[in-house]
């Protein structure tokens, strides 16, 4: 598990709006900026714990570290997952970094 996320965590903290968001290609894009939820295993907003380093790392650079080791990874969320304007990009950029539904 990436993250637990504790209270609201609508798609503004999934994917933050950006001007790269209206580019006919954002892929690019994906990942530097998920998720920044407020994670029950951290004490620092938009960070987690390694599971098998313990080190503690932002979440984004987390998830890429996971999906390059081949470790596949959910987030849990808590209230309002997902609502809001980027749902698109708030389901794309967790998949594109390996996280699984």
């Amino acid at each position: 598990m990436l993250l637990k996320a504790r209270g609201k965590c609508t798609t503004d903290h999934i994917s933050q709006a950006g001007p790269w968001a209206a580019s006919r290609s954002p892929r690019q894009h994906l990942g530097q900026h998920v998720p920044r939820a407020i994670n029950a295993f951290a004490d620092e907003p938009g960070h987690g714990v390694d599971v098998e380093t313990g080190d503690k790392k932002p979440l984004p650079e987390l998830a890429r570290s996971y999906k390059q080791r081949g470790i596949r990874w959910i987030a849990v969320g808590d209230e309002n997952y997902g609502e809001g304007s980027s749902r698109e990009h708030a389901a794309m950029e967790p998949r594109h970094l390996g996280g699984v539904p």
